[in-house]
């Protein structure tokens, strides 16, 4: 399975080389190739190891649909406007930042399995009350139910407004009624988050009473998704489906699962997008449902080319500042009324006077900090970071700690594609609060679980899934 893969995307890649040294020859082309051909290269590596690291294939999933794509349209057909904005003067430095940060995190990846080798998936059956986790379910609802409560009660917003599928205005309704600073209600709304990471150790539970879990789990989603801001979603669920391959009772195929899971991805992400619009604009349609998930309100590349036009011309390098901004964030701004609202914000009001809502991936975060060699060096980090979680989740027999890691896995997903660390720390932090706190050695969710190693050995088509000493160099 694993050489078909690598011989189509070999293919791919000789196709794609045999294009672009046909097209006139340009610095942005070839800067181009060398990104296709580097993601190509990646994805090649990452299928074809034995022990399958799915962190590093969802990063070159999302690289290629936010980045690579939208950078071809570009390069090659000219789009270069996003939100009103021409940011055609930034599209080859963008293409080379883009470069050098896929290189450099295939070399961080490639270095940390050849120093910390990743062994095969470790499964894990956990003995797990069934009540215990709808409690901690239903007090995560409630949490997040309450922080949405609390929000409009102070801040003046109807609740009507909360749910923007319901709404005249749709995304952005209720934030803009909301008068008065509220960032810690809102990073606690992300509390409900952690009914759906526990949702697949329920349903392996030996209890047959599932339908109040699925309950509780609807419920969530509903606070989740009612302010229209999809990755509130998308993290927890990406964070369950780590927990799900770790502790289901069958061996499960992670390669197949990735592409189901890309096209659901696609599928509900665009009809999201779709819907949380205007009134005039909700027309769910096959065009509209794919504009709105791979279309420009994903595209990360022009955001960063209209980045490389003001940094470090119009506004200097930031040196750290918006990493070292996550302590500041912690301060309510109650406190101090002077808390600067963020760097990278800074920046993105310069890029996009208009306040629409673009975004780059991190590596722009990156660049903005310290330029290409922060790219380099960053992306370099990156690309070890992402191994290493890979191999804690493979390895580790503590249920606590597969939970964890998933929790902070789907996180650092979602900081690739925004760009911006400190903020998207605080967006999350109700998620990494709750897990954090089952998690403790002294909680009774899952500190105290029996967990069975599976007795039987069996081989599947993507390898061994349980307890070996054969591990994967590189």
């Amino acid at each position: 399975m694993s050489w078909r893969i690598a011989g189509f995307c070999l293919m791919v890649l000789i196709v794609v080389s045999i294009v672009l040294t046909r097209i006139t020859a340009s610095t942005g082309n070839l800067w181009l190739a060398v990104l296709c051909g580097t993601w190509l290269t990646s994805v090649i590596w990452a299928l074809t190891r034995r022990s399958f690291s799915l962190l590093f294939t969802a990063i070159m999933v999302a690289m290629l649909i936010f980045v690579i794509m939208p950078a071809t349209y570009a390069q090659l057909f000219g789009s270069t406007t996003i939100a009103g904005n021409d940011y055609s003067a930034g599209v080859v430095r963008a293409l080379e930042i883009a470069a050098f940060a896929q290189c450099g995190m295939l070399v961080g990846a490639v270095g940390a399995r050849t120093l910390w080798p990743v062994p095969p998936l470790v499964r894990l059956l956990p003995e797990l009350s069934a009540s215990r986790l709808d409690k901690a379910a239903r007090w995560s609802v409630c949490g997040g139910i309450l922080a949405v409560a609390s929000l409009s009660a102070l801040g003046g917003a109807g609740l009507s407004n909360f749910f923007v599928y319901a709404t005249s205005g749709g995304y952005g309704t209720f934030a803009s009624k909301t008068t008065g600073y509220f960032g810690y209600l809102v990073a606690l709304q992300g509390l409900a988050s952690l009914a759906l990471v526990l949702l697949p150790l329920r349903l392996g539970s030996f209890s047959t009473r599932r339908w109040p879990a699925l309950l509780v789990a609807a419920l969530a989603t509903l606070v989740l998704l009612g302010g229209g801001q999809r990755s509130r979603f998308f993290v927890p669920v990406f964070a369950a489906g780590l927990v799900w391959l770790k502790t289901a009772r069958k061996p499960l195929p992670s390669r197949r699962l990735i592409v189901v899971g890309i096209l659901i991805f696609i599928i509900i992400s665009g009809v999201i997008g779709a819907t949380r619009g205007t009134t005039a604009s909700r027309k769910i349609t096959q065009q509209s449902v794919l504009t709105a998930s791979v279309g420009s309100s994903g595209d990360l590349f022009l955001p960063l080319a209209g980045l490389t036009t003001i940094v470090p011309t119009e506004i200097p390098y930031l040196h750290g500042t918006s990493y070292g901004q996550f302590f500041v964030f912690l301060v309510p701004r109650t406190l101090w009324h002077g808390k600067p609202k963020g760097a990278i914000s800074d920046v993105t009001v310069v890029m996009d006077p208009g306040n629409s809502g673009l975004a780059f991936p991190e590596f722009g975060e990156m660049y903005a900090n310290f330029g290409l060699p922060g790219v380099i060096i960053g992306s370099l980090l990156l690309g070890m970071l992402i191994e290493l979680l890979s191999r804690r989740l493979a390895q580790t027999e503590s249920v606590r700690e597969a939970v964890m890691t998933a929790a902070l896995s789907a996180v650092l997903i979602d900081i690739f594609v925004r760009g911006a660390v400190a903020p998207m720390l605080m967006s999350f932090a109700g998620l990494l609060l709750a897990t954090a706190l089952i998690c403790r050695r002294k909680s009774l969710v899952l500190g105290n679980a029996r967990t069975r190693l599976p007795q039987s050995t069996p081989e599947s088509a993507e390898g061994p899934v349980v307890r070996s000493k054969k591990i994967d160099p590189c």
